[in-house]
């Protein structure tokens, strides 16, 4: 179905970035936007006679948010700190070693994917969805392709299309110069590829993947290196063939006490992304993460501005994907994906310092390829979405329309998606042992096999297989709202390694 949106229009189009207008979004029925229009000129001659129409007043028409790393299968997971450290970590191979790490993150988040996957993912699209989002990288591997994607993912995004068409390869863990040497060759072929890279403190040994990633000849304009936060300015250098950085100001500061130098990465014309990580240490969406990136800045007297923050959740990691995916995200122009996030503005604000302060509450309507999937009840059914199902989300009522992983006919609240959590939270043995025999079952019947997930995060100190031998010693920690709340920032007081600074980031919500 097609979808005309009108309202202030925030376009980040390739030939006018920083223009606003009001005018009109025209989405096709193949889901991608067909023309933008200023004020009452026409939209296109045919396709539209039908369509929904969606008028959003004095409201924020942008494109909708891309999150360039995460790690949805950590997603309900709270804030986590090694109990007694007094010390940042000094690399990403320092903090799995903790003590506390396998019991407090691997369990539990082990026991979700094994027993309860789908409603696993669900949590982790909605809560993407409720900050804007409207695509996400860091889906859990996985036994089979999904085609029931609300929100994007990254990796997996298709378009229609067979699944293994999608070349956009990516790895959490360090790889041996071989697969670095292939991945490098794939690039030239025309595949992205996005790499956890020199995570860690300045001139730690995290800075030797990097090197080896560039000697293998990764550092390519489709290489998107995720933090890179253990590099000397003068690393980037190298460079020459600029790509993507993904910068994840939070997680940095928490575990490490620094992180990434961006104005040295943006002197060397290399694209800086934000991306939100995961919820051991991360935001609970990239709307809360530029405001962290925001307080780094202005810490550092890095000059972004408020425009350069928004870029770097829209058209800039929509340009890091537009060559392996063959299209253009996170610009409102001509034959780019239908994806668009509303925000609630005042008639003369400031667009993208309006943005930057913007609150889970402030989000009033998620369109994905021209479907509305998240939004205020008065614009989802101005959008006509299907199967809506209500939620409130930092004490807003909002519509929620979500189906089945596995059947697009059936509809799925986000209640029935927090009652299938709670029954493994509440006892994780059983839920595990349950899935363990469906699964037997199904193969001895000859079905088709249950949806099996996998964790991308390292394990820690684990028997093989990632679970304890007994499993009633999973204690599987309260589910986290899906919103920052006054919760999130008492938790940030004292704990983490960041000084005092993310102390700040609840300014932003008062």
């Amino acid at each position: 179905m097609s979808l005309v949106i009108s309202g202030r229009i925030v376009a980040l189009a390739r030939t006018s970035e920083k223009s606003t207008f009001a005018g009109k979004v025209w989405i096709g029925d193949d889901g991608r936007i067909e023309r933008v229009t200023r004020g009452n000129a026409a939209g296109p001659r045919s396709g539209f006679d039908k369509a929904a129409v969606v008028d959003v007043g004095d409201d924020l028409v942008l494109p909708g948010f891309i999150d360039l790393h995460s790690h949805l299968a950590y997603a309900t997971l709270p804030l986590w700190t090694e109990p007694g450290r007094t010390t940042p970590f000094l690399h990403h191979d320092s903090w799995p070693s903790a003590s506390t790490y396998a019991g407090d993150i691997t369990w539990p988040a082990y026991a979700f994917i094994e027993a309860a996957p789908e409603a696993l993912l669900a949590y982790a699209e909605v809560r993407a969805l409720v900050g804007g989002t409207t695509s996400i990288q860091g889906s859990p591997p996985k036994n089979r392709p999904l085609d029931g994607w609300m929100v994007r993912n990254v990796e997996d995004e298709s378009f229609g299309g067979n699944v293994s068409s999608n070349r956009v390869l990516a790895s959490t863990l360090t790889l041996k110069p071989e697969v670095l040497a292939t991945r490098s060759a794939q690039m030239r072929a025309g595949a992205g590829f996005i790499y956890h890279c020199a995570e860690g403190q300045v001139n730690s040994i995290a800075v030797n993947e990097y090197q080896s990633a560039r000697k293998c000849g990764c550092l390519q304009k489709d290489f998107v290196a995720i933090h890179t936060n253990a590099l000397n300015p003068g690393d980037y250098d190298a460079w020459t063939d600029p790509g993507t950085v993904v910068w994840s100001p939070f997680s940095n500061l928490w575990l490490y006490g620094s992180t990434t130098n961006v104005p040295s990465a943006l002197a060397k014309k290399i694209r800086v992304c934000v991306g939100s990580d995961w919820g051991p240490s991360g935001t609970r969406n990239v709307l809360g993460e530029i405001k962290v990136a925001a307080l780094v800045a202005r810490r550092e007297r890095w000059k972004l501005t408020p425009f350069d923050l928004v870029r770097m959740i829209t058209c800039d990691p929509g340009d890091a994907l537009a060559s392996p995916w063959n299209v253009q995200a996170g610009r409102l122009q001509p034959d780019a994906l239908g994806d668009v996030v509303v925000i609630a503005a005042k008639a003369s604000a400031d667009p993208f310092a309006t943005v930057l302060a913007a609150t889970e509450k402030d989000v009033q309507l998620v369109v994905i390829g021209g479907s509305a999937r998240y939004g205020n009840a008065k614009l989802m059914k101005a959008a006509k979405a299907t199967l809506p199902s209500e939620l409130k989300i930092a004490g807003t009522k909002r519509v929620l329309a979500m189906t089945k992983l596995d059947d697009a006919s059936r509809p799925w609240s986000f209640a029935q998606v927090l009652t299938r959590l709670e029954q493994v939270r509440t006892d994780p043995k059983k839920e595990i042992d349950a899935a363990g025999n469906a699964s037997a079952a199904a193969r001895l019947a000859g079905e088709a096999p249950r949806l099996r997930l996998a964790l991308d995060m390292p394990l820690g100190k684990l028997p093989i297989g990632g679970l304890p031998k007994n499993l009633a010693e999973i204690v599987v920690p309260p589910i986290q709202p899906l919103a920052h709340d006054a919760a999130f920032f008492a938790s940030l007081v004292g704990r983490g390694f960041h000084g005092g600074l993310l102390d700040g980031l609840k300014k932003f919500y008062a």
